[in-house]
């Protein structure tokens, strides 16, 4: 008898940060071209109490203004998969075991100046029990695979020594009784990563929401901030996502 198999997917929801049964670890990768390291790791761990099944590849997202990032199919742009490499691409995992993942990119000779950004993307996959099925004399398998959510962290490639990252706030706004709605543009020719944090009146912080990027996809984005107080006299200050270095600092007009 001939043997079929069938895969069965279901629809991917995606997520870009981590779930309550996967711990990952760096949050992001980053290669300089001048430097020596052409390899890197990111560690997974399944926190979860059943055996899982990973499956890894390197996707490029569009990010539009109010933030969300949409899977695009083409390398043309500010995109580094052309030139990573990774491996494993799936992996079973028991409950606490770690997977290391292995990323490195390749030759930038040809490549021009400039910043370039793909995400590494772990999808939880549920395999499913086979089925059965007579048809005739064929016998036909079939298995399940249920993409449950995807994890996605970026990998970035520089590329020259005229990066700058730069931020300004565009306007602001109060939204409902809690909110505090920002627009940020980005200035700089590579992506801008910032925390953004409101003072009162007194210096003390109600509101904060950190690491508001803004990839060079993209000029401007809003950051709507949960804020625990009155508005009247505050400031708001941006920092540096990375040194939490104040960069910008304005009283607002509320």
């Amino acid at each position: 008898m001939i043997k079929k198999l069938l895969i069965l997917c279901s629809v991917l929801l995606y997520a870009v940060k981590v779930e309550a049964n996967i711990s990952i670890y760096p949050y992001s990768v980053d290669f300089e071209a001048k430097g020596r390291k052409r390899v890197q790791t990111v560690r997974v761990i399944n926190t979860s109490d059943k055996p899982q099944v990973y499956r890894v590849s390197l996707v490029n997202f569009n990010q539009g203004k109010d933030g969300r990032l949409t899977e695009v199919e083409t390398d043309d742009g500010p995109y580094a998969r052309k030139y990573l490499v990774f491996s494993p691409r799936q992996f079973r995992l028991a409950p606490r075991e770690v997977q290391t993942i292995n990323v490195s990119r390749r030759g930038l000779n040809e490549l021009k100046d400039g910043e370039y950004v793909s995400h590494l993307k772990i999808q939880e996959v549920n395999l499913g029990e086979p089925a059965k099925k007579d048809a005739d004399d064929n016998e036909t398998v079939s298995i399940s695979l249920t993409p449950l959510f995807a994890v996605t962290i970026p990998v970035t490639i520089e590329k020259g020594d005229n990066l700058v990252s730069k931020t300004e706030v565009v306007s602001y706004k109060k939204v409902g009784n809690d909110t505090l709605s920002v627009t940020l543009k980005r200035l700089g020719n590579k992506s801008s990563r910032v925390n953004v944090v409101v003072l009162n009146a007194g210096g003390k912080e109600i509101g904060r929401l950190d690491s508001v990027k803004i990839y060079t996809t993209n000029t401007e984005t809003t950051a709507n901030v949960k804020v625990d107080g009155d508005l009247t006299g505050t400031t708001l200050k941006l920092e540096d996502a990375r040194t939490k270095k104040e960069i910008h600092a304005q009283k607002l007009n509320m």
